[in-house]
């Protein structure tokens, strides 16, 4: 495995963004968005479907590049919470004919991702997604890899945890978790994914994937693979996000750090640069 940026795994080449709702147990529930679903039929313990948030050369508001290592857009909002997740770089495999858009995904890294969401009324889940500028968010380090698919392989040893610095103090914004906790992963999310993409109609709040890629066949993706549940701070009153707000994201080796709190530790005394993690830091500021 080694660190490398987007620019790099994807050699300068167009990619979109897309998302994963329902793939961690209770959090729909928490971000008030079951409802959205309650016609979506899903197998059971399976996610409810996958959500563009950007479509390069789209003529919609998707084609905004959202994507910020470091900046969060406020945008007068006020009802903004971020979404702690693991997000994959991937590579699309494109059948050569036939009925089926993909034959297949490879992933190529992995990183810690904010998929921060509007809390307001939306027909469509990519609505509340993407607000223009620097309204979702990644870390600038991606960690390479070969082996997603197999059970055991490198990414499974890590977890993902988030919190929020406000008025100097930082608050634990979402629950420490294992990312094997996923309900999909490995080889069965891959296989998913490639099903959705071939599949998934424009139903409720879902859109058909696949056609938005046919347009321009776009070689890579950034994909959320779904947020986890929040922290009893990032489920309560006080959990939208203020002008000045600072959000961490953090994926970090459950074997290198035995718990959040020996980086939680760092991250009170400003030593970030001395966490050995993948880091999404971000300041929730106006654009």
């Amino acid at each position: 495995m080694e660190i490398v940026t987007l620019d790099e795994i994807t050699q300068g080449q167009n990619w979109v963004g897309l998302g994963i709702a329902g793939n961690q147990a209770e959090h729909l529930v928490q971000a008030g968005e079951a409802d959205d679903f309650k016609e979506v039929v899903a197998l059971e313990n399976a996610p409810k479907g996958m959500f563009p948030w950007y479509i390069s050369g789209s003529d919609s508001f998707l084609s905004v590049n959202p994507l910020s290592h470091a900046l969060l857009n406020n945008n007068g909002e006020g009802f903004l919470q971020p979404e702690p997740e693991i997000a994959l770089v991937v590579k699309f495999e494109y059948a050569e004919s036939g009925p089926q858009l993909l034959d297949g995904i490879s992933v190529l890294g992995f990183s810690s991702f904010n998929d921060c969401s509007r809390r307001v009324a939306a027909s469509k889940i990519g609505k509340k997604k993407n607000w223009g500028a620097a309204s979702q968010g990644m870390a600038k380090e991606i960690l390479s890899i070969d082996d997603f698919t197999q059970k055991g392989g490198s990414i499974d040893n890590y977890r993902l945890t988030c919190y929020l610095k406000r008025d100097g103090v930082l608050i634990p914004y979402g629950k420490d978790t294992a990312v094997t906790d996923y309900c999909y992963f490995n080889q069965t999310l891959v296989d998913w994914m490639v099903n959705q993409i071939n599949t998934q109609l424009d139903h409720g709040p879902l859109e058909p994937i696949g056609p938005m890629l046919a347009k321009s066949k776009p070689s890579y993706g950034v994909v959320g693979i779904g947020a986890t549940c929040y922290s009893e701070f990032g489920n309560s009153e006080m959990r939208f996000l203020k002008e000045n707000d600072e959000i961490f994201v953090i994926a970090y080796d459950g074997t290198q750090y035995t718990r959040a709190g020996e980086l939680e530790a760092l991250l009170s005394e400003n030593k970030v640069h001395e966490c050995k993690a993948l880091i999404l830091q971000q300041q929730v500021t106006t654009i």
